[in-house]
């Protein structure tokens, strides 16, 4: 499986810290891709991100989306919490897991993403996994809720995965609150270079 992968991220007008982060992965025909959006803003958030991503850095590759976030819920309890959206591709399977207000979108993939109501570290029910498909040619969107979720694929295929997040952030992104998104491309391995 080849990715190209291409994200952005920036705090809140007026803070420096930022409490969302991005996390990718990538060995051979697996990879794990993540947008973690810890509650609230500033250096307290930007702690609880850091923490999220040091946990999902430290995961054994064999580790699924839905343990992961188990995983982030249990080292995240002494903190403010989090969002979170953890897919794992494996050859063209995706498995996902997302808690509170993050998006995954897929292009040119099946992808039932259903989303478990909560907050990772403090309030959170049984997760739930979703499974599908990323053929060659598909595009995932991750994204925090600092992106308005209006934003439409049409006519955007065009775009590299760099060019459509710096166009996400540009016209979708919330100047009130911390901002990232995540683009990526599942390319043909055997397509020629």
């Amino acid at each position: 499986m080849n990715l190209t992968i291409a994200h952005e991220s920036r705090p809140c007008s007026g803070e420096r810290a930022n409490g969302d982060t991005v996390v990718v992965r990538e060995n051979g025909s697996w990879a794990l891709i993540a947008v973690i959006d810890a509650l609230g803003h500033g250096p307290r958030a930007e702690e609880v991100a850091v923490a999220a991503a040091d946990t999902l850095l430290g995961l054994p590759e064999a580790t699924g989306a839905q343990d992961a976030v188990e995983r982030l819920h249990r080292n995240l309890r002494a903190t403010r919490g989090a969002a979170a959206m953890v897919c794992v591709l494996t050859n063209d399977l995706l498995e996902g897991c997302g808690v509170g207000n993050v998006l995954l979108r897929a292009q040119d993939a099946r992808i039932p993403v259903v989303l478990t109501p909560g907050v990772i570290g403090r309030r959170l029910r049984r997760t739930r996994a979703f499974f599908g498909k990323t053929p060659p040619g598909s595009r995932l969107v991750l994204a925090s809720d600092g992106i308005s979720q209006r934003f439409r694929f049409t006519d955007q295929r065009s775009k590299t995965p760099a060019a459509l997040c710096r166009h996400l952030m540009t016209t979708y992104g919330k100047h009130h609150d911390d901002a990232t998104v995540l683009v990526a491309d599942v390319e043909d391995p055997h397509a020629p270079t």
